[in-house]
């Protein structure tokens, strides 16, 4: 039996789903920033700053910890002019709305948000 890596499959998923939003945003700007390599890493670090600060007994740990590294991916796929757009917590809130309600996608989901709890023991 073949395993499949849910952080893959959330990723594939949320590359497909926001097509449509980089296209519409190269419109706007024919030059989009992305985060540098070395920007990336710090990124990097913020997200294990903050997973290691989701508390052991909060009971909406894999939501919050899933939704740290969507937000993570999205600014490095599309640059850290997108923390300072007021509609980007609401946008999150709808990729996850949309992930939730899909069964496969759930299931990885909450596959990914295990394996990011889990890193976070040990970081």
């Amino acid at each position: 039996m073949t395993t499949i890596d849910p952080s893959s499959q959330v990723a594939l998923a949320l590359k497909s789903r926001i097509a449509a939003l980089k296209e519409r945003g190269r419109a706007k700007d024919s030059s989009p920033q992305q985060a540098s390599p070395a920007h990336q890493g710090a990124i990097t670090g913020t997200l294990t700053q903050r997973m290691q600060a989701i508390a052991p007994d909060d009971p909406h740990r894999r939501q919050k910890a899933v939704r740290l590294f969507l937000q993570a991916e999205l600014v490095r796929e599309f640059g850290d002019g997108l923390l300072n757009d007021p509609q980007f917590g609401t946008m999150l809130d709808a990729v996850q709305e949309q992930m939730a309600q899909d069964k496969t996608a759930a299931a990885a989901v909450s596959a990914l948000g295990d394996l990011l709890l889990a890193g976070k023991s040990t970081a």
